[in-house]
């Protein structure tokens, strides 16, 4: 018998879990810094409802529907599209690899203010603790997962989430008390509504929006399966704005730092790794506010990497029949193989390729180009080929909402994804 969600609860927490990630908190304030502040919140608003919130429900009703995970759903619909799923299934494993090894980073960081050690990001890296941390990250994600759906994810879940708002808060309430915080929300909220001529802001709200949902990657899918008879439409608003709320509160966070401290609010990675645990480092508190900072990234990386594992786990499950413990095992086993270049591109090895770190060809080929195109599989799967009685029966909702979903799923989301899939190939950078 298929495990289920026990309750609602734990099923919203769990999507939001997966949603909300490293990206979240210091991908986002960087990128709306980036592309006019203030004035790009209305374009990824617009995204992330329009584009990213009809994915999600989408997913969520194949998974219920079909009570299965990703490659079972996609040929159940057609037999040959099995190899789509498979795709997406093996993109999943890829990001996943090397998502560990940042996530490693991060728990490292928690342990070493946690501790009261400074350790400098090139010190660090110029040691084999990248890939030990990598390999520990790797070995909780297993644990988790092999724990089961309810016992498990939805633990983790329940015990994570609000963990991780309240330290957001906290945080938050830090950094708006700091002499420069006004100069750093200016520049984070300021809008210059100019910007909004540019179609290249509204790719990158849209961009922004797939990333941070989770949407198109099999997640939901899967995590659908697992569900009740929630109602999916309201699952999905709570989630959704949910992950909107961190990503908006994480800049609230952040740019008062950047500006009090005379930082690069375009740092990214350096940003977080680098300038942040030397500002901690030197400010009263800082070794408990430093804790705290990593502390927070790594639940939002633990609970998004749980998630990723579930969707292989689940396919070795439904689709070869596989116990959880030994589909945890495998599954865990070839990724943490497949991300062991990933993790030396960052250690005294430094793997490389062309001059790059393995770990970032890694991301651009996988966790940008091949959850593009992994997205544009599920649109055109579930929107040309599915029986669209199996979407409206799941949904719910009017005729009128009905046909309007099927329109965005058919056409407006496979446009939007190509645009954007247009974009990162010409643009890389």
């Amino acid at each position: 018998m298929r495990e289920k969600w026990s309750s609602s609860t734990g099923f919203i927490l769990a999507s939001i879990g997966s949603a909300v990630g490293i990206g979240n908190i210091w991908r986002f304030p960087y990128i709306v810094g980036e592309n006019g502040g203030g004035a790009f919140l209305i374009p990824y608003i617009i995204a992330v409802f329009l584009f990213g919130m009809p994915l999600m429900m989408l997913e969520f009703a194949m998974g219920r529907h079909f009570q299965s995970s990703v490659v079972p759903a996609f040929s159940r619909i057609r037999k040959r599209f099995r190899v789509a799923g498979f795709f997406i299934v093996l993109g999943m494993g890829m990001i996943l690899s090397y998502y560990l090894v940042i996530t490693g980073w991060v728990l490292a960081y928690s342990l070493f203010f946690i501790s009261g050690i400074s350790v400098p990001f090139a010190a660090f890296t110029a040691s084999y603790y990248p890939l030990l941390f990598f390999l520990i990250s790797g070995g909780i994600t297993f644990f988790v997962v092999m724990a089961g759906v309810r016992q498990g994810i939805e633990r983790l879940a329940k015990l994570l989430i609000p963990l991780l708002f309240g330290m957001l808060l906290l945080l938050l309430a830090y950094s708006i008390s700091l002499p420069g915080a006004v100069q750093g929300l200016e520049y984070y909220l300021t809008p210059d509504f100019e910007r909004l001529a540019d179609p290249l802001v509204w790719t990158a709200a849209f961009g922004q929006a797939f990333f941070s949902l989770s949407v198109g990657f099999g997640i939901l899918l899967t995590y659908g399966s697992y569900m009740r008879d929630e109602k999916i439409a309201k699952s999905a608003g709570i989630i959704t704005v949910s992950d909107l709320l961190v990503a908006i509160l994480a800049g609230v966070m952040i740019f008062p730092l950047v500006f009090s401290f005379g930082l690069d609010p375009a740092a990214g990675v350096q940003l977080a790794l680098v300038a942040l645990p030397l500002i901690f480092q030197e400010i009263p508190l800082g070794i408990f506010l430093g804790a705290v900072f990593f502390l927070l990234l790594f639940f939002a990386a633990l609970t998004s990497a749980v998630s990723m594992l579930e969707v292989p786990v689940a396919t070795l499950i439904d689709y070869y029949g596989f116990e959880r413990k030994k589909a945890a095992a495998l599954a865990s086993l070839l990724i943490i193989l497949a991300g062991l270049p990933s993790a030396l591109s960052y250690t005294a090895l430094k793997l490389q390729l062309f001059g790059t770190p393995l770990l970032d060809l890694n991301d651009f080929a996988f966790g940008t180009i091949g959850l593009i195109v992994a997205g544009l599989i599920l649109s055109i799967t579930a929107g040309w080929f599915l029986d669209h009685r199996i979407i409206f029966k799941e949904i719910g909702g009017s005729s009128k909402m009905q046909k309007l979903f099927i329109r965005i799923i058919k056409f407006f989301i496979p446009v939007i994804l190509f645009i954007n899939l247009l974009v990162r190939l010409i643009t890389p950078g």
